[in-house]
């Protein structure tokens, strides 16, 4: 099997006739890794960071949401390495990435890609959170993000510590008052209640949701990279600025996004815009160590703490 990547290509030796191809079609590339479509209604995921002991639990989550929510989710069928980076193959899932299909912010219809969005965020909030999460890790760390006995809030403060003692000098010289601000962040998780603990995919964006014609979801792919065990709350700050991250009018599409999740889901808005800088400043760097080499997210970051 060939897989193209950047001017490389890594091979694996197969005697199956349907697996002895050449190029294959790239299907998408995220934070996580580069997808290709197989034969066979399958598709091959280079993983970037991922290990096979991650993956595995990957799967064994995979398998503990499987039929549980309105739409699919991934199923893994096996692990690779043909080269330097884990592969999975997996079923392919129906649909189209909702970007692909969804009205632009501002444009008519607009209303029906927001529906969508807080659709799939209302069913994830009806998940418990299996207990395989226990034993994963987010981003590229090795540490467990949220080990049997530690709550919500503390998982998410050591995160935050963690990745500022590993990034705060990239963020420091472009946040004004950097370290006051991430005191004042973390003073601001240590008063919020301990929520019960749910599915939070921590990745909902326009091309992790797959849909229909009519822009109904039929698959959520893509999760890992902030997959947790935590607050519904924390996964729809984040979704509200990923939809439309790049965009200059973020900030509106934010705004948007959130007077939906408090008139149809009773989320609290102060509470949206404080994990929203959470994670804005959690995934500020998750491109470190891409090997596409694209760009950091620090800026956006930046915006988003000094607005």
């Amino acid at each position: 099997m060939w897989f193209a990547f950047q001017d490389r290509q890594y091979h694996q030796d197969d005697d199956r006739p349907d697996l002895k191809s050449t190029r294959l079609e790239q299907l998408a590339i995220g934070m996580q890794g580069a997808v290709y479509r197989l034969p066979g209604e399958r598709i091959a995921k280079i993983w970037f960071h991922a290990g096979d002991a991650e993956l595995r639990r990957l799967g064994e989550l995979y398998a503990a949401i499987d039929g549980r929510l309105p739409f699919r989710t991934p199923r893994m069928i096996e692990i690779r390495r043909p080269g330097p980076y884990h592969v999975t193959i997996e079923a392919e899932l129906p649909g189209v990435p909702l970007y692909k299909v969804a009205p632009a912010f501002g444009e008519a219809g607009w209303e029906r890609t927001r529906d969508c969005v807080v659709d799939v965020l209302a069913a994830l909030a009806e998940v418990d959170a299996p207990e395989v999460l226990q034993r994963m890790t987010v981003l590229d760390e090795d540490d467990l993000f949220r080990p049997e006995g530690t709550s919500w809030i503390e998982a998410l403060t050591g995160l935050v510590r963690r990745r500022v003692a590993r990034f705060g000098d990239q963020l420091a010289p472009v946040v004004d008052d950097f370290d006051g601000k991430v005191e004042q962040l973390l003073q601001q998780l240590s008063g919020m209640k301990e929520p019960e603990s749910r599915l939070v995919h921590g990745d909902v964006t326009a091309g992790n949701i797959l849909v229909d014609e009519d822009l109904w979801p039929v698959a959520l792919i893509d999760l890992g990279m902030l997959t947790m065990a935590g607050d519904p709350v924390f996964d729809a700050a984040a979704a509200a600025s990923l939809v439309e991250l790049w965009l200059p009018r973020v900030r509106e599409v934010e705004a948007a996004f959130d007077q939906a999740f408090v008139d149809q889901l009773g989320y609290d808005a102060e509470q949206l815009l404080v994990y929203r800088r959470v994670h804005s400043l959690l995934i500020a760097n998750a491109h470190d160590a891409d090997p596409y080499g694209r760009d950091s997210a620090v800026p956006l970051a930046a915006a988003l703490f000094n607005r």
